[in-house]
This record gives C-alpha cells, structure tokens and sequence, in this order.
C-alpha cells in the first residue's frame, strides 16, 4: 500500500490580536487629536446668554463672586496671569478669556478688565454658558 503525504491543516491566525492593535492606535490617535484642558472652577457659575459657544472655556482666568481672580485654582492679578501667558504663547499679545461668576458685581467685573488691558491684554472675552430651553 501507498502512503501518501498529507499536508497539516493550518489554523487561521487569531483575528484578536490585529484588532487590539487596531484600538490601541485609534487610542493613541484620539489622544494626540484631542484638546485636553484643565477643569472649571467649581466655585464659579457662569452667566447664561443666548449666544454663548456650547464649549466650556479652555484654560480661562475665573472671577469668582468675591471679586478674586484665579487661574488654575491659585488666585493671581492680572499682571502675573498676562505673565504666565506670555511664557507660555508666542511673542503676539495674549487674548484672554475671563470667565465670571453670575453673582460678580459688574463694577469689580470691570474692573478686571480695565486691568487685563492696563497690563497688555490684546483682547478680553468674557465667557459665558449657553441657556438650554
């Protein structure tokens, strides 16, 4: 009798592996796309307006009620938050997004404007959140 070589039967790759390797890149790419942005103040509520962006505001000063300025959680001046910022950015004057709380008195709202622009400030937007009907 005849003995003929038979062949062994290849079992198909795991499909696993590729497909791990194919969420771990989508992981990767998402994390380099996407903006990472510090918390708000918790201690800050926001004005409501109509026209407000539905994005909360990225790395802003916040004026808290009692009229302090923060930045981060660490309370700062105007001068010292254009300073930071000038570290940080380019060689173009910064444009500051100031985000108040509701019950601010608009006087010290002002206020720290006035001084936003006395310490070079290009522009001074204050932020607010969007009313939801």
């Amino acid at each position: 009798m005849l003995k003929l070589k038979t062949t062994p039967k290849k079992t198909p790759p795991e499909a696993t592996i590729s497909l791990i390797n194919v969420v771990f890149l989508m992981l990767i790419f998402f994390l380099v796309a996407g903006q990472l942005t510090p918390p708000e103040d918790p201690e800050v509520t926001l004005s409501q307006s109509e026209d407000a962006m539905p994005l909360p505001p990225p790395d802003a000063l916040y004026a808290r009620a009692d009229g302090g300025l923060f930045y981060r959680d660490a309370p700062v001046t105007a001068q010292e938050y254009l300073r930071q910022l000038a570290k940080t950015g380019g060689t173009e004057m910064p444009k500051v997004r100031l985000a108040a709380d509701q019950a601010l008195a608009a006087a010290d709202l002002l206020a720290h404007v006035d001084a936003l622009y006395g310490a070079g400030a290009e522009r001074v937007v204050v932020v607010t959140r969007k009313v939801v009907p």
